[in-house]
């Protein structure tokens, strides 16, 4: 006589389990993270020293340092980069407003993605040289110049990151929720806008790194002040050695947006993937 045995218990990890395993991971990730950051750093000062060492009229990291600590010391460097990052915040906001209004409804609507498409893969292939010059000749030197120029910059990228999320909503979702009452306005906030916030965060990205190389070529063209504007009077004065600081103080600030700002955010927006 053959007894029935009971079917085994399939274990399932405890609540807390699961929040030590999902903590543990992301430990892991930011630690990866932070090793990654380092190892590049070492190497591009690296490749840096053996340039100075035996390239011909390289600055070293010393001497590069000490140029940028005597700007900070004459109130050149928080001046600039103040002028900088007040140009660059306007802009970029501006074009973060605009473009994801215009990117939302170029993904909800056939008509709006006809009408723009190929304006906006027109902007997107001009280089921002095209628009630091253009806006240059149009507004001379002011502040409207590297404002207009961040603008045009980062504003197609923002727009084709999310169209094209926008458009990754299955339409079975959106018209199930309409058919049951939902108004328009949920829709976009409880639907739309979760399944765009990893696009939106990439949009960012690309939109800060296209906007702060227009804001250098704005302010190296058109303007007398500001992290290009420096730049370029290093560059005339033939001292390559002011010029290349200002030129790490343009890379470090994308490196740190990046790592510190868009990274963050990044995880926490698609954290639900990891859950």
């Amino acid at each position: 006589m053959t007894t029935a045995t009971a079917p085994e218990a399939t274990s399932r990890p405890l609540p807390e389990e699961r929040r030590a395993s999902l903590w543990s991971r992301r430990g892991r990730s930011a630690s990866s993270s932070a090793i990654a950051l380092a190892a590049s750093l070492l190497s591009m000062l690296a490749v840096w020293q053996l340039a100075a060492v035996y390239g011909h009229r390289v600055p070293s990291i010393g001497e590069t340092i000490g140029r940028l600590a005597d700007e900070a010391a004459g109130g050149h460097f928080a001046t600039n980069l103040a002028v900088s990052m007040n140009r660059f915040t306007l802009g970029l906001l501006a074009a973060l407003i605009v473009g994801t209004a215009l990117g939302v409804l170029m993904g909800l609507s056939r008509f709006a993605e006809y009408a723009l498409a190929d304006l906006t893969m027109a902007a997107l292939a001009a280089p921002a040289v095209i628009w630091a010059l253009l806006t240059t000749m149009w507004f001379g030197f002011g502040w409207l110049t590297p404002v207009t120029t961040v603008f045009l910059s980062a504003l197609p990228f923002v727009v084709v990151n999310i169209a094209k999320a926008v458009r990754a909503v299955p339409p079975e979702l959106v018209l199930m929720a309409r058919s049951f009452g939902v108004s328009r306005a949920h829709v976009l906030r409880h639907i739309v806008a979760p399944a765009v916030a990893g696009s939106a965060v990439a949009a960012v990205r690309f939109a800060i790194m296209s906007a702060w190389n227009g804001l250098l070529l704005a302010e190296w063209f058109g303007s007398i002040s500001g992290v290009g504007w420096r730049s370029r009077y290093w560059y005339d004065a033939n001292q390559l050695d002011g010029f290349l600081a200002w030129v790490v103080v343009f890379i470090a600030f994308l490196v740190l947006a990046d790592q510190i700002i868009l990274g963050p955010i990044e995880r926490f927006v698609t954290r639900w993937r990891n859950a």
